[in-house]
């Protein structure tokens, strides 16, 4: 893994020691095209430092047709930024993508370092809350594939319409040009 990320969130970490400040966590975003990469960079860091909570959009997105809208935004605002910005444990109802509804409330553990990895995670609030926002690029049918290969070609359907909706996501919030370290696909992460 990049030691250059591994070393800037190391930095943000002894920050927080240093300021004295052990109750609010360095708080990453992932941001990026559906089978990016996303997850799998977020549990390389996590097992890189040994800690670390990682919670994903897929969780909390609302089904497939109300995921990529108002209620991402309101539900990373009061589920994963109000907590963090008042240093109080972090709530989440996760999304049973089976029943098509969320489930019971899970108080997440209390760790120096929070990742809120997914699509659509790095609009404005939420980016600017970040300590360190990360985007990462892929090819749109390079993206589609690994997705499929990943979870079955049985959502195929869902996966073209989500192409759609990231795509216009992407545009309307920028979420791209909020993040503060880019990484195009293919190329080293330091």
């Amino acid at each position: 893994m990049p030691s250059t990320l591994f070393n800037k969130i190391d930095s943000l970490l002894q920050g927080r020691r240093e300021s004295f400040n052990t109750t609010t966590p360095v708080f990453v975003i992932i941001d990026g095209p559906a089978g990016a990469g996303k997850t799998t960079l977020a549990s390389q860091i996590v097992s890189h430092f040994g800690f670390g909570e990682i919670i994903h959009c897929d969780d909390l997105y609302n089904g497939w047709k109300d995921a990529l809208t108002a209620t991402l935004e309101r539900t990373i605002g009061e589920w994963i930024l109000k907590p963090i910005e008042e240093s109080r444990p972090i709530q989440i109802r996760k999304f049973d993508w089976q029943r098509n509804t969320y489930g019971e409330e899970i108080t997440l553990p209390t760790t120096p370092l929070v990742i809120l990895e997914g699509v659509g995670c790095a609009m404005k609030g939420a980016a600017q809350s970040a300590d360190l926002s990360i985007w990462m690029d892929i090819p749109v049918d390079l993206g589609l594939e690994r997705v499929l290969a990943r979870d079955g070609v049985e959502i195929r359907e869902e996966m073209l319409h989500w192409i759609t909706q990231q795509a216009e996501f992407f545009a309307l919030h920028r979420n791209q040009e909020n993040c503060s370290l880019h990484l195009p696909y293919g190329a080293p992460a330091n």
